[in-house]
């Protein structure tokens, strides 16, 4: 996530500060996290803008 939430538990778990079983109760799907990254312009080409919100 952006804001570091995920790499955050990542940690946690790493430096022994939560166990594997909390780790994966915090990293569960609650809310869309999602993040996809278009890294080529071949596939920003595949994309088709619809509209837009404010």
């Amino acid at each position: 996530m952006a804001d570091d939430t995920i790499f955050n538990y990542v940690q946690n778990f790493i430096d022994g500060k939560i166990n594997r079983k909390i780790f994966w109760s915090l990293v569960e799907f609650k809310y869309p996290t999602h993040q996809i990254s278009f890294n080529m312009e071949k596939a920003l080409k595949c994309l088709k803008f619809i509209r837009g919100y404010r």
